[in-house]
């Protein structure tokens, strides 16, 4: 199994606790400089800052079943994977061409999140100078592409059991939070004005879009509208 589920570093756990609540993720655990959040589709998680994560970074991360087997089948893709023990167990990590480093750990097994809007899904960004290497990465973890644009600079791939993660050409390797929305994307504008928040809906090539200000400042969040018009993209078969 495979399921996307990235780690934010944040000084504002409660302004995000708030937007994830207004975008449809449930609130699943509590404790002191950690949460997670379960959307229908794929995990948030957040992380108080340290020495190595300051406040408004992301990190890209996995949960699979057994990492055992998930660094067995890595492995033979031909992709190397460290294991170690970390202060939350055995973690797997992978570093792509590009030197961005993830990790995979054993999966939170729990129940479907009853409350969760069953539209949104967590989307995950892979910024890179090397999209071709990056996504021989993601194949190599068992993620399985879905669309690609024709100029090469991105992919979207779908995570097993929950989640997408899509590598985007960028100037330098970095994690970014964003999320999809497989239906009318103007609901959830009104539901988040409603909730008091900013957003603002726009208009891309490829359709619509929330921007939504970042608890922690900086770049806006994005959320998609799940793609329909594919001119200049095409789907992948995994």
């Amino acid at each position: 199994m495979l399921r996307v589920a990235p780690i934010l570093f944040t000084d504002h756990p409660d302004d995000w606790a708030a937007l994830l609540a207004a975008l449809g993720l449930e609130a699943a655990v509590q404790a002191a400089g950690w949460q997670e959040f379960d959307a229908a589709s794929g995990r948030l998680r957040l992380h108080a800052p340290d020495a190595s994560h300051p406040a408004g970074t992301a990190r890209l991360a996995f949960e699979v079943g057994d990492l055992d087997e998930f660094t067995r089948r890595t492995r033979e893709a031909g992709t190397a994977v460290v294991l170690s023990e970390e202060g939350h167990g055995r973690t797997a990590t992978i570093t792509g061409p590009d030197g961005l480093s993830f990790i995979a750990t054993v999966e939170a097994a729990r129940p479907e999140p009853a409350t969760a809007d069953p539209a949104l899904r967590v989307l995950a960004l892979w910024m890179t100078p090397d999209p071709d290497g990056s996504a021989a990465i993601l194949r190599a973890i068992g993620a399985r592409p879905e669309i690609a644009s024709d100029t090469g600079g991105w992919m979207q791939f779908r995570a097993k059991n929950g989640g997408l993660v899509a590598t985007h050409s960028g100037s330098t390797a970095a994690a970014v939070p964003s999320f999809q929305y497989d239906g009318d994307v103007q609901v959830l504008h009104a539901r988040l004005l409603t909730a008091g928040l900013a957003a603002d809906l726009v208009d891309e090539s490829y359709g619509r879009t929330l921007r939504v200000p970042h608890p922690d400042g900086g770049e806006d969040l994005w959320v998609n509208e799940a793609q329909q018009d594919l001119y200049g993209y095409h789907r992948v078969d995994g």
